[in-house]
C-alpha cells in the first residue's frame, strides 16, 4: 500500500532524508518521490580520471588556464578564446577570483560524435563530459552552452573537493545558470517558458530538492528538478554580491552546514534554507 499505513507489523519502506549537511530530518515514502530522482551520490561520470586521447595527427595549444587538444588549428584557436571567456565569466559570477587564477585544466575535442562515443562510452544523447580535470566533447552547434555547463562541474568539484557530492543541487543549479546564459535566444525563451509553467504547478520542497538529484542530464532543459535548482541558484546570485556567493561556497567547503553558510554570507537576507525557500517562492 502506498498510503503510509503499517503492513504486517512493519514500518512501510521509505527513504530517510538524512542530510549531508544537517539541514533537515524527515522521511519521504518512495511512491511520493518525483519520478527520476535518486539520492545524491558522487558523479559517476567523474569516476574516470581520464578518457582516451585523440588519434595521431592531433595538435595542442595552451592558454592561461587550459590545454586545448583537437585536430583543427582553427577550432582550437576558437576554443582558446571561448574557454577563457567562459572561465572568466564564471569567476565574475561566483567571486572565486583567487581560486580560479591558478586553475589549469584540459579540453579535448574529438573529431566527431563517433570518436567521442567510442572513447568515452557516454550515452548517445551526450555531447560533453567532465572527468578528472578535463572536459571531453565533439564539435556541435550547441557546444558553448555545453562547455559552460561542464566548466562549472570542473570548477565546482575542484573547489569544493569532497564537499561537492553533498551539494549537487547547488552545482547543477549553477551549471544550468551558466548554460542558460549562453543559449540562443530561441532556446532560452523555450526553456524559461517551460520552467515558469512547471515551477508554478509543481515545485518541490527544498528538503527534497537538496537531497535528491535527477538520475540523468539527458533532459535537463525540461526536467523539473534541473529547472528548480537553476531558478533557486539564479535567485541566490541576485541577492548579494559575487563575493557573498564566494563566501557561501567557502563556508560549505570548510564544512559549515547550509543554514550557517547562508546566514553568514547573506546576513540581511536569510538565516536558513527554510527562509531562502520562503523568499524564493514569491519569485515563481
Amino acid at each position: 500500500m502506498g498510503d503510509g499505513k503499517w503492513r504486517n507489523g512493519h514500518v512501510p519502506f521509505a527513504i530517510c532524508l538524512l542530510p549531508f549537511a544537517m539541514l533537515f530530518a524527515s522521511c519521504v515514502p518512495v511512491d511520493q518521490l518525483p519520478p527520476g530522482l535518486v539520492p545524491m551520490a558522487p558523479n559517476a561520470a567523474n569516476a574516470a580520471t581520464v578518457f582516451p586521447d585523440l588519434d595521431p595527427g592531433n595538435l595542442s595549444i595552451t592558454s592561461m588556464h587550459f590545454t586545448i587538444k583537437g585536430y583543427s588549428q582553427t577550432d582550437v584557436d576558437a576554443l582558446k578564446q571561448a574557454a577563457e571567456d567562459l572561465y572568466n565569466k564564471i569567476g565574475n559570477d561566483t567571486g572565486l577570483y583567487t581560486f580560479l587564477a591558478s586553475g589549469n585544466y584540459t579540453l579535448v575535442e574529438y573529431k566527431d560524435q563517433d570518436e567521442y562515443l567510442r572513447k568515452t562510452h557516454q550515452p548517445l544523447w551526450s555531447h560533453a563530459v567532465t572527468a578528472g580535470k578535463a572536459i571531453y566533447f565533439y564539435p556541435d552547434p550547441n557546444l558553448i552552452p555545453e562547455l559552460a555547463h561542464q566548466m562549472v562541474h570542473l570548477i565546482f568539484e575542484s573547489y569544493l573537493g569532497d564537499k561537492a557530492a553533498a551539494n549537487k543541487w547547488l552545482e547543477e543549479g549553477l551549471a544550468m545558470n551558466e548554460e542558460l546564459s549562453k543559449m540562443t535566444e530561441s532556446d532560452r525563451t523555450t526553456y524559461v517558458s517551460s520552467k515558469t509553467t512547471q515551477l508554478r504547478q509543481n515545485h518541490m520542497p527544498f528538503s527534497q530538492m537538496t537531497f535528491f538529484v535527477t538520475s540523468t542530464e539527458e533532459k535537463r532543459r525540461t526536467d523539473a528538478w534541473y529547472q528548480q535548482v537553476e531558478s533557486v541558484v539564479t535567485y541566490l546570485l541576485s541577492q548579494g554580491s559575487a563575493l557573498g556567493f564566494a563566501q557561501f561556497l567557502s563556508e560549505l567547503k570548510s564544512g559549515a552546514d547550509t543554514d550557517r553558510a547562508l546566514s553568514d554570507s547573506y546576513p540581511a537576507k536569510f538565516r536558513s534554507l527554510n527562509e531562502l525557500e520562503s523568499a524564493w517562492k514569491y519569485t515563481i
